[in-house]
């Protein structure tokens, strides 16, 4: 991407005797130092020495962001003052609250898209907490215990956890060997103690709803009916990504739970563009040799002109509305932050009398970041598809667009029936049986492609509903990158008369 820069013809300088050209500085360093060289070649050292030594501040620059994004966590400290942020912040500090102070046991679900920020917003709060009621050098007032759905699947094994941090929180011997009765009758009595001393234990579970798809639900159910006790002063929070975790819990389990939740919403495009500037602009408490001779002020006059123009904004408009969450825009800046990187080497080794300005942001930057980014993973998968494979997912999408939001084989074959009718001659080669369409059909459901929304066993596959889900923008992207689909079937995606049945 840096060496993609040009300068405009207007800006190309011949090298006498050789008929090469090479563009010229943004800075006019380049032009006066070869004017130096050929009046008599006096300054021309000098001058590549200031231009050289200014490409080494702009590679200076972009290593402290690349440090200070990989080490430090800035994308947190960047997010950390947006307002929905601030209120789902403050929802569960209020009920963790009402249980420290009032023992009042409260559980409620934290719960949002991946990357939306839940695991942040739940330490932002339990540290405060945690900072505020317990006193450094005497027994804790409040204590976490925190289980993953990921590492304590397993009843006996996540008890055994349970007891392990309870213990290591209030200094008292933990039985490595404790059944999972033992550690049950522990926990109850523990627990009592406890709330004798009025001392209050939050359990975090996170990946609830891994806890609630299994059969067998015991270990929610006796943390869950722990809190229903009087002589228990306890909160369970549980961290999950499914709105529908609570419905999924035994009914046991789901009449003990206080039906609280606190949801994280997505974050906004204009959140995602705010944060890509905070990261991509040197902030005020950097070194102070970086801001020697303006450079890093001009850097950031740079990148805020490039974020600002409309092409920029129209590539990070489209990004960012499919994923503006704070991975996206880490990996998004940290592949920003190697064009340029790139951008400067080049130009360090193609001209003696480099100044750094082609290692600024550019529009190509961004939009092959952008584009390298928005592979998903069902782009991958099917950019590699049959013709056939295909076909189905363009016919899915059509009957998409015609307002029907599940169908089953037959209606899939019916509209590829249809564009065979509207371009036979064009389409003898793409002509497929049904046993093929099938075959294929069910691939693209084994592949998870397609969802069943028709629960019953025994009506044949081909007979029950399903619904795509792959993206229209995805499916778009796919077809427009796919190295063997032909022409017909683009047009046939992207065709605009398409009417309601």
């Amino acid at each position: 991407c840096g060496k993609s820069l040009e300068a405009p013809p207007s800006c190309e300088v011949v090298e006498a005797g050789a008929g090469k050209k090479r563009p010229r500085g943004a800075s006019g360093i380049a032009d006066r130092a070869e004017g130096a060289a050929h009046e008599g070649g006096a300054m021309a050292p000098g001058l590549r020495k200031k231009a050289q030594q200014q490409v080494e501040k702009r590679k200076a620059i972009l290593r402290f962001l690349r440090r200070q994004l990989l080490n430090e966590g800035r994308g947190e400290s960047c997010r950390a003052t947006e307002s929905r942020s601030v209120e789902a912040a403050a929802a569960l500090e209020r009920l963790i609250r009402a249980t420290i102070e009032h023992g009042t046991n409260n559980s409620v679900l934290l719960v949002g898209a991946p990357g939306s920020g839940k695991k942040e917003v739940l330490q932002q709060v339990l540290d405060r907490l945690l900072e505020e009621f317990n006193e450094g050098g005497k027994s804790a007032t409040v204590g976490v215990v925190r289980l993953s759905g990921l590492l304590h699947s397993d009843e006996c094994g996540a008890m055994r956890e349970i007891a392990r941090q309870v213990c290591a929180t209030w200094g008292l011997s933990f039985l490595k060997s404790a059944s999972f009765s033992t550690n049950l009758r522990f926990l109850r009595e523990i627990l009592s103690e406890l709330d004798k001393g009025d001392k209050t234990v939050i359990f975090v579970l996170d990946c609830l709803d891994l806890y609630t798809s299994k059969q067998k639900q015991g270990l929610l159910y006796n943390l869950l009916d722990a809190l229903q006790g009087s002589q228990t002063q306890a909160a369970v929070v549980g961290v999950s990504n499914r709105h529908d975790c609570v419905e999924l819990m035994e009914k046991r389990a789901r009449s003990r739970f206080s039906y609280r939740k606190v949801v994280m919403a997505a974050p906004p495009a204009e959140e995602g563009m705010r944060v890509l500037k905070d990261l991509l602009c040197v902030p005020e408490g950097a070194p102070r040799g970086l801001f020697e001779g303006g450079e890093a002020d001009r850097f950031n006059e740079e990148v805020a002109a490039m974020l600002a123009s409309a092409e920029a904004r129209a590539v990070l408009d489209r990004f960012f509305k499919c994923n503006a969450t704070i991975h996206a825009v880490e990996q998004l800046v940290l592949g920003l932050i190697c064009s340029m990187d790139s951008a400067a080497r080049g130009s360090e080794g193609e001209t003696d009398s480099g100044d750094g300005s082609g290692s600024g942001l550019t529009l190509s930057m961004l939009k092959a970041c952008c584009g390298s980014m928005s592979v998903t993973t069902f782009m991958k998968q099917a950019l590699q598809m049959p013709i056939l494979d295909l076909i189905l997912l363009v016919a899915m999408q059509r009957l998409e667009m015609k307002g029907k939001k599940s169908y089953n084989f037959h209606h899939i074959y019916e509209e590829y029936q249809q564009m065979l009718a509207m371009n036979a001659t064009r389409l003898a080669n793409l002509s497929f049986g049904q046993e093929a369409a099938l075959e294929s059909y069910s691939r693209l459901l084994d592949q998870k492609f397609l969802m069943l929304t028709d629960t019953r066993r025994y009506v044949q596959q081909e007979f029950r509903l399903a619904s795509l889900l792959m993206m229209g923008i995805d499916l778009e992207e796919t077809i427009s990158r796919h190295p063997n689909c032909p022409e017909v079937l683009r047009q046939w995606l992207f065709r605009k008369n398409v009417h309601t049945r």
